[in-house]
């Protein structure tokens, strides 16, 4: 009979190499796990009190010198030890998760390595010593075993390891101490945070630190141990615990979720967005970690002990049921306080944008992902519902034409379904009406602070800007409507001058007459030009353009005209190189402005210094406060001025229809 034998090294060829730190770490943390259960053998219940392990590194800036050593007061590489040691895969340790390939990791990272153990056999103290190394036989030379003088206190093995192996283990192992600690908290965690391990001290040439200390002093609270009878993975345990925010300092993201198998941390999952509270606490400077464990993970997870041998989405389905287990048990009390502040704000966004009200706000609540807080988070998860809402509302309502027009047999409750639709509907559009109205109302307030502010400001010519802030307010400056590459910069708010002008596109706002008029050479330009065929001012087709609207803004409470300024004249230079003349739009499409159009003419502007005195012949209009000016000789129209707080009054009166179909009420 003949039985297989293991190629050692090509079976250490073969091993994953380090991509990043932790990785290039992974052999000395199972060297430390090795201390680790030598200890609990030592030891047992004691362990945590009784045992200690002392990691050193030395020249770290130099992989030929790297120099690491784990020493532990653990039981000793006894006989049995031993003999499991010098056997691959052995079933030693596999009670515990061990699976006798740790030291095969050595092999692959160092390339010195030496081993000094002793332990007690009877009622003597041994010492066993040897060398390890990479080779096709005889891994484990120079070997020596000697009796010595002494009792069980002098118990323990020290591991050393030199030089390191390959291009990746040189370029990803870490040189500096804070690394170093980072990733020996990050990966025995659990050990930590659990109260299981004991002392480890961590020496990085020189510099010391201490664990668990390092981790157990950022623990606030312990939240107790849950266990969670799940279909999938059978039982697991959750530990929960909230700890200090420098707990995560070295981990992605605010909340863990720590993974163990075999008493050890394979991987941790932030979980930031399944719990959705931030910082929490007094001082909003607290987060959680908690810790998995069963033994669908202890018999699920690989060899090195540094992944699951299941899908991803098997861990995330674990993640997620013991994240909402912790969100309703272990931090009920702070999701609570969170989600009801969440609450308030989903309140106000629907008081804001009330077309997304089509739920209760706590229903909502439900819809949007549990760490929305802000208005765009909201929206982002409530357009598609409303979406699909519309839709089978849509898909109701022809569903009950289909049925009219087909003449079926009409159901007993069909009348009640037909109400249902109806108030579907009606209720939709009061919800879009308000949010309409509600904007309107913003841009008139935003108005009426902008011209007080201007107001107040007088004829400062550094304060040009707000004036032209004003301008853009209402309509976007040297654009043309109708130019089909500034669609998105064309949105206006010309409904303020009139409600005609609601979805206009035909206009010009600041271009010079030369833009616009074929073969016009005038460097003239009106604040705003409306020649819009379809809303307002005209049919659409070839007939030529017998409206045109003009609009020239004045600063609000200018003073400062010359003695020569006419509106009437600045309008008379407007007109004249628009009558009889073509508009040219942004297609290259001519709208001939006839002989006889009628030019409705409007100064937007305070009726104040020489403005007032220019215009002191004019008809006042209905109010008492503006101006108007019948267009004679040559030109058809009229021109009037209106008062900037008019202009808002008008706007103001002219939105309460508006406001009193949403069922709202505010002061003008």
């Amino acid at each position: 009979m003949t039985s297989l034998q293991g190629d050692i090294v090509n079976r250490v060829k073969r091993f994953p190499k380090p991509s990043q730190a932790a990785e290039a770490l992974q052999p000395v943390f199972e060297a430390v796990s090795n201390a680790l259960h030598a200890i609990e053998d030592a030891f047992g219940s004691c362990a945590q009190d009784d045992g200690k392990v002392i990691v050193e590194f030395e020249n770290l800036n130099d992989p030929d010198r790297v120099s690491i050593t784990v020493s532990d007061n653990g039981i000793g590489l006894d006989h049995e030890r031993f003999e499991a040691f010098c056997k691959t895969d052995t079933p030693f340790k596999l009670l515990r998760g061990g699976k006798g390939v740790g030291r095969l990791l050595w092999l692959d990272a160092f390339e010195n390595i030496s081993v000094s153990s002793q332990f007690i056999d009877g009622d003597k103290l041994y010492r066993r010593e040897f060398n390890f190394g990479l080779r096709e036989t005889d891994q484990i030379y120079d070997e020596a075993l000697t009796e010595i003088a002494g009792g069980p206190q002098e118990r323990g093995t020290i591991v050393r390891f030199s030089g390191l192996r390959g291009s990746a283990y040189r370029g990803k192992f870490p040189i500096q101490r804070a690394t170093i600690v980072k990733h020996f908290g990050s990966h025995f965690f659990a050990d930590f945070i659990l109260g299981r391990s004991p002392q480890i001290v961590v020496d990085v040439s020189g510099e010391s630190a201490e664990f668990p200390e390092e981790i157990k002093k950022l623990q606030v609270e312990d939240r107790g141990i849950a266990k969670l009878e799940t279909e999938e993975f059978g039982e697991l345990e959750l530990a929960s615990f909230v700890c200090l925010k420098q707990a995560s300092a070295n981990f992605d993201g605010l909340h863990q979720l720590h993974l163990v198998a075999n008493g050890r941390t394979v991987t941790t999952r932030k979980i930031d967005g399944l719990l959705g509270i931030g910082r929490f606490g007094p001082a909003g400077d607290r987060v959680f970690h908690g810790c998995i464990s069963g033994n669908f993970l202890d018999e699920r997870v690989n060899q090195e002990r540094t992944q699951f041998n299941f899908d991803e989405s098997i861990v995330d389905q674990i993640v997620k049921v013991c994240a909402e287990h912790a969100r309703k048990n272990a931090i009920h009390d702070e999701i609570q306080r969170f989600d009801t502040e969440r609450l308030g704000g989903l309140r106000g966004f629907i008081g804001d944008y009330p077309s997304f009200g089509f739920e209760e706000p706590e229903a909502l609540l439900k819809r949007v992902p549990k760490n929305a807080v802000k208005d765009e988070q909201y929206a982002q998860a409530l357009i598609p519902i409303r979406i699909r809402r519309d839709k089978e509302r849509n898909e109701k309502i022809q569903s009950i034409v289909s049925q009219l027009e087909a003449g079926e047999e009409v159901p007993e409750n069909f009348a009640e379904t037909i109400q249902s639709a109806a108030n579907e509907v009606r209720a939709e559009e009061q919800r879009q009406l308000t949010e309409y109205v509600l904007r309107r109302k913003i841009v008139l307030d935003v108005m009426q602070v902008l011209i007080r502010r201007i107001r107040d400001r007088g004829d400062k010519e550094t304060d040009f800007h707000l004036e032209e802030t004003l301008h853009k307010f209402i309509c976007p400056m040297r654009i043309r409507g109708d130019d089909p590459n500034k669609v998105e910069q064309s949105d206006h708010d010309l409904w303020i001058i009139d409600e005609r002008f609601t979805f206009t596109k035909y206009f010009s706002s600041d271009l010079s007459f030369s833009q616009l008029v074929k073969e016009s050479s005038g460097r003239e330009r009106a604040d705003l030009l409306i020649y819009d065929r379809l809303h307002g001012l005209g049919a659409e087709g070839e007939d030529p353009l017998r409206r045109v609207m003009l609009v020239e803004f004045k600063k609000p409470g200018r003073t400062d005209y010359t003695d020569r300024y006419s509106p009437s004249n600045q309008i008379a230079e407007y007109i004249t190189k628009l009558k009889n003349n073509e508009i040219e739009d942004f297609r290259g499409q001519r709208i001939r402005v006839a002989d006889d159009c009628i030019f409705y003419c409007y100064v937007v502007a305070d009726i104040v210094g020489k403005l007032d005195i220019h215009t002191s012949t004019w008809r006042t209009t209905s109010n008492g406060r503006g101006r108007i000016n019948q267009l004679d000789g040559k030109f058809r129209g009229v021109i009037e001025i209106i008062e900037w707080a008019d202009l808002l009054a008008d706007a103001r009166l002219r939105n309460l229809a508006f406001l009193d179909a949403a069922g709202l009420k505010f002061s003008s």
